[in-house]
């Protein structure tokens, strides 16, 4: 990449990564609230604190899963801000938003709705169809895959460099 390019992709990292950081702390608020009780207040008057609490913390999961995800990208963001090595980025970042991303979607689609279900005592299905629940959980498996391909070209660049 010529060094105009290369200057502008770089502004345009950092950048982005300033955006990545100000909705992680706007949803880590958002999150906190929420399993907080805040600004809401339980529908259920007949329920417990304890299983409220509970909900709640059941409810935050997939969330946290997300959040991991977006702090890779913003670390991703910032190593190639500050020139790193591309292919190394690359791998670790697509690996580790794909696991977070993959995380919050199974979470959202079987986790809360069993778990609920089990907390309350009630009776249900045992999988959420979400339909973007479920895009995300596809969508962060074949990030985890696109990582092992980039490592593996990595690998072999690496083997032909040291033949040349």
């Amino acid at each position: 990449m010529p060094a105009p390019d290369h200057a502008r992709f770089r502004h345009q990292c950092r950048l982005l990564r300033v955006a990545t950081l100000v909705v992680f702390a706007g949803l880590f608020l958002l999150l906190a609230l929420g399993a907080s009780g805040l600004p809401w207040r339980p529908s259920a008057a007949s329920t417990d604190d304890g299983t409220l609490l509970l909900l709640r913390l059941v409810r935050l999961l997939p969330g946290l899963g997300y959040l991991w995800a977006l702090w890779a990208v913003q670390r991703a963001l910032a190593d190639l801000a500050v020139g790193r090595l591309f292919h190394a980025t690359l791998g670790r970042a697509l690996r580790q938003i794909g696991i977070g991303v993959l995380i919050g979607a199974l979470l959202s689609v079987f986790a809360i709705t069993n778990l609920s279900r089990w907390i309350e005592g009630g009776q249900g299905g045992y999988a959420y169809f979400d339909l973007s629940g479920i895009v995300l959980g596809v969508v962060g498996a074949a990030l985890v895959l696109l990582a092992r391909v980039i490592d593996r070209a990595r690998a072999v660049q690496a083997e032909l460099d040291e033949i040349l």
